[in-house]
């Protein structure tokens, strides 16, 4: 009795400190955008096809995440801060409603769910972190792979395929992964020597699920969109490098998965003795994210889920052979008090924590410009072109729009060409092509990072200062009539989204 009440007191303390590292969120720079767009939807009741945010965009703007992005600012509007970490809760919640269905309805042992669910939360949690359309994709993932699963014991549950990637085709652009991982399930389980009639259902469904996806406020247009930007090209976005560059920390994180991945297909093939062929759609799935992650460390939390949901069972055997070796102890009075002493300390600290971590979404210094450049815009009344550094362009359309459009932001391809993009990598990298652009671009101001060459060679074209500070610098045409200001926020002061 009393270690049974001991493991209940460790749990509900592991749950605690888990919930208190889910709500701990950090602010994108694209955040500012996903808010503000998500309100245009509401306020429109429709999608932007024009920018009015830019004045260099250059292409139709495809908002891919447009239906995500409305949550989003439901979400804000409803709880502030709170109600964006809520809505993060309530979509991994799902993620891991999924993963307990299957796990549970393939008779995997609790303690071994305790097990992959640690590994789930670890592993995904660079993509948790944040409060962005990509957690709707992995939502939406989990309940696509549990789907597939169920749908062995009850074949027309594949049905499910179809609302799914209608929902998901507006709320993200991984249902491409989706429809991927779809695709080759329904191919990997030729092999399952099905009858004819359960092949030719899955394969008809799965074409269904994929037509479906043309039901969107662009129709083909977001096939078309996302067959032409959707790569591995992406040198300048952080999480579409892949693992092997990203350093120690992204290396550890995908070996983990791949070595529990590696276990549970060596445990399932072990102990299959009643004839059967392996389980080569799950295989092939895992397979696939894990050669997939590794070139683009954006898909390590897909590649953890199918690894969980998938091959759970074999991990859960193997964990099962290597714990049955070790001889359980009873726990004496003085040591399960002790225990549940720092359990109890635990829960409590990491219910304060999660309820701290409600209140603010953080804004990191490093990522986001000095303060005093919104009130600074604000109090000159700055109206015209802002030549803008790329991580601060939907800062800026939060702050500065309708009366300062900017020149590039985070929503890259959805309303920039490629040659807009790489005309601003030039400017930022090129010193000396920076003539080129301004002509191009003619903007009334420029703000960049001080610490770029550019900067410097900028004032001493004649370009006047109207803020200059440690991180970043704001500048005027020559001859404007204003005097340079240099301030510096509060060392150490907490910011919490939005700012400024």
């Amino acid at each position: 009795m009393l270690a049974r009440h001991t493991r209940t007191l460790l749990r509900l303390a592991l749950g605690a400190i888990v919930l208190a590292v889910l709500t701990h969120t950090r602010a994108d720079p694209d955040l500012f955008g996903h808010v503000r767009f998500g309100q245009d939807v509401l306020a429109t009741g429709g999608v932007h096809t024009a920018d009015p945010y830019s004045f260099a965009s250059d292409r139709a703007w495809v908002n891919h995440e447009w239906l995500a992005e409305a949550a989003m600012y439901v979400a804000y509007a409803w709880g502030g801060n709170g109600g964006l970490v809520a809505l993060k809760l309530a979509l991994l919640a799902a993620m891991v409603a999924a993963v307990l269905v299957i796990l549970r309805r393939r008779a995997v042992p609790e303690s071994s769910i305790d097990l992959l669910l640690g590994l789930l939360i670890v592993t995904t949690f660079p993509q948790t972190n944040h409060v962005r359309p990509q957690l709707f994709s992995l939502a939406l993932f989990a309940w696509l792979l549990a789907t597939l699963v169920a749908s062995r014991w009850k074949p027309y549950l594949q049905l499910w395929t179809i609302p799914l990637l209608a929902i998901w085709v507006d709320v993200h652009g991984g249902w491409l992964v989706g429809a991927g991982t779809l695709g080759l399930w329904t191919l990997a389980g030729l092999a399952r020597r099905e009858s004819i009639g359960n092949a030719i259902f899955s394969i008809a469904v799965s074409a269904a699920a994929l037509l479906i996806t043309l039901f969107n406020p662009y129709g083909w247009k977001m096939w078309t969109f996302l067959q032409a930007t959707v790569g591995f090209g992406r040198a300048d976005i952080v999480d579409w490098q892949p693992v092997f560059v990203l350093g120690p920390a992204y290396a550890l994180l995908w070996t983990l998965t791949a070595l529990a991945a590696t276990v549970g297909i060596w445990s399932a093939l072990r102990e299959r003795t009643d004839g059967r062929s392996p389980d080569w759609q799950s295989i092939a799935v895992v397979v696939f994210f894990a050669v997939a992650s590794l070139r683009v460390s954006r898909l390590q939390s897909f590649f953890t889920i199918a690894t969980v949901m998938l091959i759970g069972p074999g991990i859960a055997a193997a964990w099962h052979r290597a714990s049955s070796r070790r001889v359980a102890r009873v726990p004496s009075r003085l040591a399960a008090g002790f225990v549940a002493a720092i359990a109890l300390a635990a829960i409590v600290g990491g219910v304060t924590v999660s309820a701290g971590n409600l209140r603010c979404i953080r804004m990191e210094d490093q990522m986001f410009p000095e303060p005093d450049v919104a009130r600074l815009v604000a109090e000159r009344n700055l109206r015209g072109r802002m030549l803008t550094w790329f991580d601060w362009g939907e800062y800026a359309i939060w702050y500065f729009s309708p009366d300062v459009t900017v020149s590039m932001d985070g929503r890259r391809e959805t309303v920039y060409s490629d040659e807009a993009i790489n005309r601003h990598l030039r400017f930022y990298t090129s010193p000396d092509d920076r003539q080129a652009v301004l002509d191009q671009l003619r903007p009334d101001y420029i703000w960049v990072p001080s610490r770029l060459e550019v900067t410097s060679k900028l004032v001493a074209d004649g370009w006047q200062p109207l803020f200059a500070g440690p991180i970043s610098t704001v500048l005027a045409r020559a001859g404007t009539d204003a005097q340079a200001t240099k301030r510096a926020s509060r060392p150490g002061a907490a910011r919490c989204f939005p700012g400024p």
